[in-house]
């Protein structure tokens, strides 16, 4: 369960920290794909840290961020929030250097494509400026033909622009969100335990 929210924790900005609640049941499953466990009504089904990227990338928030993990009382071991932080901020930085490189290979793949997409691009326009000076403007045939040469002179600079423009923006906006992440202070909280399983010491199923 992922809860981004206004608390009433205070930011260094004088603003409200938004909290990201994840209800996980190992620390491990904030960085790894998680088992799962059929029947449970708690934990994850991806890695806590997909969630919160999704979180703030989803929702701009401006103002600082605060992840409150809930874990099981045996999984909370002494020192264990100071643990997650610093593996938070290294994670963070090794995505957003892997995502600098997507960036810039994504770049590079949309100048080489214009190796091929510029030649298609002329090619439609030729074709074009062709049934415009030759061909009979009320043909049917010479629209066809225009329309085809605009509809290659469109998809030679659709594709490599789209990659030189528009698709880096994936990677530079997951950088600003996983910045955000990277000094979001953790706080770990304890799984409430049901009362009937702890006045009982079990969770009430029966054997087959």
């Amino acid at each position: 369960m992922t809860d981004g929210r206004n608390s009433g924790a205070p930011a260094s900005d004088g603003q409200q920290a938004d909290v990201i609640r994840l209800d996980l049941d190992r620390a491990m499953d904030m960085f790894e794909a998680p088992k799962i466990e059929l029947g449970s009504e708690h934990g994850s089904f991806e890695p806590g840290i997909n969630r919160c990227v999704a979180e703030v990338t989803g929702h701009p928030i401006g103002h600082e961020v605060r992840l409150e993990v809930t874990l099981p009382a045996e999984e909370i071991t002494p020192g264990l929030e100071q643990r997650l932080a610093t593996t938070l901020r290294r994670y963070c930085d090794e995505r957003s250097r892997t995502n600098e490189g997507r960036k810039d290979s994504m770049r590079r793949s949309g100048v080489r494509a214009l190796r091929i997409g510029l030649p298609v691009t002329l090619f439609g326009l030729a074709i074009t400026a062709i049934a415009f000076h030759v061909g009979d403007g009320d043909d049917p045939q010479t629209a066809v033909v225009d329309i085809i040469g605009w509809v290659l002179a469109w998809l030679g600079l659709w594709y490599p622009f789209d990659k030189i423009l528009f698709y880096p923006s994936d990677f530079v906006r997951e950088n600003r969100a996983l910045a955000v992440l990277r000094d979001a202070p953790v706080a770990v909280v304890a799984r409430e335990v049901d009362a009937t399983i702890a006045s009982d010491g079990r969770d009430g199923s029966t054997g087959i």
